[in-house]
C-alpha cells in the first residue's frame, strides 16, 4: 500500500527482508485473522482483531488505526490498543503533516522513527513519547480502491526499534485489510443512508408504490400501497400481481401494465375501483419501467374526481338553467370576451356564426353607447347594467336589459363576468305608453281649459251686459241665446268627461233592446246636421231597405254614430263630402262613415282611438273638441260586442270609419 519508506533515527539503513523469511506462525496468524474476519461482527470487533494481529507480529502492545476526519481536518483514532484515553485524545488532534502518522498520511508513504531520542525532526513529540513509554514508531498509510489515502496504521514500540522487512510486509498486508474493512463499512453506510432515505421517502409518499419483477411478482410495497390495498404486507410480497388482483388480468389496467412491461414505456390510467365494503374510489395508476421490472404508482384521486364531478354537475345545472330560464345567461372573461358558447344568446338572436360577436346583434344606433359603457364597466370592475335594442331571430329589434357582476380572485382582481339579458320590451313600451298618456293628459288639460275659456268668457260677458239696465227686449233674447248656447257647449264637454270616467272605471251600464239600426242612424244624423249646415257639407245616406235589427243600448248607439259623424264634419273642409251607410252581412251590420277630409297615415290608426288623441291631430284648435269621441266610440262598441276600424289612403285623402255590430237574433226582445 505504501509507495516508498523513510527511516528516521539513529539506526542506519535497513534493507527489506525476502518474502520467504516468513515464519510458520505468521501464516497461522494470517489464517486466523482471515477466518475471524469471515465471522459476523461489528466494525470495532474486526478492527480490534487486526490490531491484535499486528501487535503480535511486532511483539508490541501499542497499535493505532487513524482515519481522516474531514470536518475537523485531523486524523481521528478509529481503533487502538495499549494507549490510554488521554493518549488517544492527543493523537486524534494530529493534523496531516504533523508527527509520524500525520507525515505518512500527507506524503502517502511509510514513515519510520527508530529512536525518538535522536529524531530531531520530531523533538516536539518527545515529552509525549516519554509520558506514554514510547521509544520508536512507524506509520503505514492505506488507501481505498480508488487509491485515495484513507488513514494510517501506526505501530509503537517501548524501546528503539528498526522494523524488519517481514514486519513491514505483514503490516502492509494488515493495512490493506484495514482499508478493505473501512471501505466496505463506508460503502455499507452509504447504502444504509440511501436505503433509509429511500424508505423515508417511500413511507412518506401519499402515492402507493408497488414494485413487481419481470414476472409480475410483487417484490416491494410502501406503506401507502399497503393502506390502499387493506392487506398485510406479508400476504402480498412474493405473490403474483394477477393472483392478488385477478380482476385486473383482462381489464384495461392489465393491458396497460403488460404494455408498459413489454414495450418499456410509461403508461397512465385513471381507474374507478369499488372496495370490498362497496366504497367507490378513483385512482390514477402509473406504470414506470425500472430495472427490477415495473414500478406501479397508485395515487388516490377520489377527492379530485369528486370535485370535478361537482364542478361538472354545477356547470350542467348552469347550462340547464341558462337554457330554460327566460333570461339570457352568459359568461365573459376579465376582458369582456365570452368564454363559452352562449346557446341562449344564439337561440334568441339566431346568430350561428362560429366566432360569436354579440355587438353585431345590437341596434346600430345603440352600438357606440353600449360599447363605451361596457369598456367603462370593465375598467372599473363594478356591476354593470344597460338597456339597449338587440335584433331577435325574427329580425325584430327588442329592448334588452343586460346586467353583469364581476367575480374577483383573492387579490381582488376581476377574473370573470357573469351576466343576464332580460327582454324588457313590454316594460319599455308600457313606460313609453304611460309617458305618452301623461303627455296627452297634459295636452288635454290645455285643450279643456281652452274649450271652457271661450264659453265661460262669452257667458260672463252676456251676464255683465244683462246687469246694466235698461236692456232692450231683443237684446235680452240675444244674450239669453248666447248663454244657452255656451252652457250647452259646456254641458256636452262635461258629459264627454263623465262618459270617459265611467268607461275608464267600468261603470257604464247598457240598457240593451232590439232596435232598427236605420232609426239610430237617422237620429244621429239629425243631431249632427247643424254642423253639416254650418260648413255646407254634402251628406249622403245609403241605407238598406230591409230591417237592420240589433240588440243595443239605443242612447249609447246614437252617441256612437253621432260621434263618428261629428268627427267627420270636424275634419272635413267646408263644402266637403260625407257619407253614411249600413252594410248588411251574414250575421252582422256595419255602419260606415266616410269623408274626403284631412285623412291620416295608416300606421297611426291605432292611436286614433286613444283618449285625448284629438289634441295631436288638431293642435291649432280650429276644429275644436277634446279628442274623446273616437275613444268613446271604441269603448262603447266593444261593450256591445262589436268592433271599430278606420282606414285612410294618407294625409288629405279622406278617411273611413266602420262600426260592426252583431245582428239581433230573430224574436229578441228588449
Amino acid at each position: 500500500m505504501n509507495k516508498n519508506s523513510e527511516t528516521t533515527g539513529s539506526v542506519g539503513d535497513h534493507r527489506p527482508a525476502p518474502a520467504g523469511d516468513y515464519e510458520a506462525t505468521d501464516w497461522k496468524m494470517l489464517h486466523h485473522l482471515s477466518m475471524g474476519l469471515l465471522q459476523r461482527g461489528t466494525l470495532h470487533e474486526k478492527l480490534r482483531l487486526v490490531l491484535d494481529t499486528v501487535a503480535t507480529f511486532h511483539d508490541t502492545s501499542k497499535v493505532v488505526i487513524s482515519v481522516l476526519d474531514p470536518g475537523a481536518a485531523t486524523l481521528r483514532v478509529k481503533a487502538s490498543i495499549g494507549l490510554g484515553e488521554a493518549a488517544v485524545a492527543d493523537l486524534s488532534r494530529i493534523r496531516p503533516g504533523e508527527g509520524c502518522c500525520g507525515l505518512a498520511f500527507a506524503d502517502q508513504r511509510r514513515v519510520i522513527i527508530t529512536d525518538f531520542d535522536t529524531a530531531e525532526q520530531f523533538a516536539g513529540f518527545l515529552p509525549w513519547t516519554k509520558l506514554n513509554g514510547i521509544g520508536a514508531v512507524y506509520s503505514t498509510p492505506f488507501s481505498d480502491a480508488d487509491q485515495n489515502v484513507m488513514g494510517v496504521l501506526t505501530v509503537y514500540f517501548a524501546q528503539p526499534h528498526t522494523p524488519s522487512a517481514r514486519e513491514m510486509e505483514l503490516t502492509d498486508m494488515c493495512a490493506s485489510i484495514v482499508a478493505l474493512i473501512l471501505d466496505r463499512d463506508r460503502s455499507d453506510a452509504t447504502l444504509r443512508r440511501e436505503r433509509d432515505s429511500r424508505d423515508t421517502i417511500l413511507g412518506g409518499m401519499a402515492e402507493g408504490l408497488c414494485i413487481v419483477n419481470h414476472d409480475f411478482i410483487v417484490i416491494e410495497m410502501n406503506a401507502a400501497a399497503i393502506r390502499i390495498n387493506q392487506r398485510p404486507l406479508h400476504e402480498m410480497l412474493g405473490k403474483s400481481h394477477w393472483e392478488l388482483w385477478p380482476d385486473t388480468a383482462d381489464s384495461e389496467v392489465g393491458r396497460m401494465y403488460r404494455k408498459a412491461m413489454e414495450e418499456r414505456v410509461s403508461c397512465v390510467l385513471e381507474n374507478r375501483w369499488v372496495d370490498p365494503l362497496g366504497n367507490v374510489g378513483w385512482y390514477e395508476l402509473t406504470a414506470q419501467p425500472v430495472a427490477e421490472g415495473l414500478a406501479l404508482y397508485i395515487r388516490d384521486i377520489t377527492k379530485r374526481k369528486t370535485v370535478e364531478e361537482a364542478v361538472r354537475q354545477s356547470e350542467m345545472r348552469y347550462r340547464i338553467l341558462s337554457e330554460t330560464v327566460s333570461d339570457l345567461v352568459w359568461r365573459a372573461n376579465a376582458q369582456g370576451k365570452p368564454i363559452e358558447d352562449t346557446s341562449s344568446w344564439r337561440r334568441y338572436t339566431g346568430d350561428m356564426s362560429p366566432d360569436l360577436r354579440w355587438i353585431d346583434s345590437v341596434h346600430p344606433d345603440d352600438c357606440e353607447r353600449v360599447q363605451s359603457a361596457w369598456k367603462g364597466y370593465l375598467a372599473e370592475g363594478k356591476p354593470a347594467s344597460e338597456v339597449y335594442r338587440a335584433r331577435r331571430r325574427d329580425g325584430q329589434y327588442r329592448y334588452l336589459e343586460s346586467r353583469a357582476v364581476p367575480l374577483h380572485d383573492s387579490d381582488g382582481n376581476v377574473v370573470e363576468w357573469i351576466g343576464t339579458c332580460t327582454d324588457v320590451t313590454d316594460e319599455v313600451q308600457k313606460a313609453e305608453n304611460m309617458r305618452l298618456a301623461n303627455e296627452r293628459k297634459d295636452q288635454f288639460l290645455a285643450v279643456l281649459s281652452h274649450e271652457l275659456r271661450n264659453p265661460i268668457s262669452a257667458t260672463r260677458m252676456a251676464a255683465k251686459l244683462l246687469e246694466k239696465p235698461p236692456v232692450p227686449e231683443h237684446r235680452v233674447t240675444h244674450l239669453a241665446q248666447v248663454i244657452n248656447r255656451q252652457v250647452g257647449h259646456m254641458s256636452r264637454l262635461v258629459e264627454d268627461l263623465v262618459d270617459v270616467s265611467r268607461v275608464s272605471l267600468g261603470y257604464v251600464v247598457l240598457d240593451k233592446q232590439a232596435f232598427d239600426l236605420r232609426s239610430v242612424v237617422h237620429e244621429a244624423v239629425e243631431q249632427v246636421r247643424p254642423m253639416f249646415t254650418v260648413k255646407r257639407h254634402s251628406l249622403t245616406e245609403i241605407l238598406p231597405g230591409q230591417d237592420c235589427t240589433v240588440f243595443v243600448d239605443r242612447t249609447r248607439m246614437v252617441q256612437v254614430v253621432a260621434n263618428l259623424l261629428s268627427n267627420a264634419a270636424r275634419y272635413t273642409p267646408d263644402q266637403g263630402n260625407i257619407s253614411i251607410s249600413i252594410e248588411v252581412g251574414v250575421d252582422a251590420f256595419t255602419v260606415r262613415v266616410a269623408d274626403n277630409g284631412i285623412g291620416f297615415e295608416q300606421e297611426n290608426v291605432a292611436g286614433l282611438f286613444d283618449f285625448y288623441a284629438q289634441a295631436e291631430r288638431s293642435s291649432d284648435r280650429k276644429n275644436g273638441g277634446l279628442g274623446l269621441g273616437l275613444a268613446l266610440v271604441k269603448s262603447l262598441i266593444e261593450l256591445h260586442g262589436g268592433s271599430v276600424d278606420a282606414y285612410s289612403d294618407g294625409k288629405d285623402l279622406g278617411s273611413s270609419f266602420a262600426v260592426t255590430l252583431p245582428a239581433s237574433p230573430a224574436g229578441s226582445q228588449g
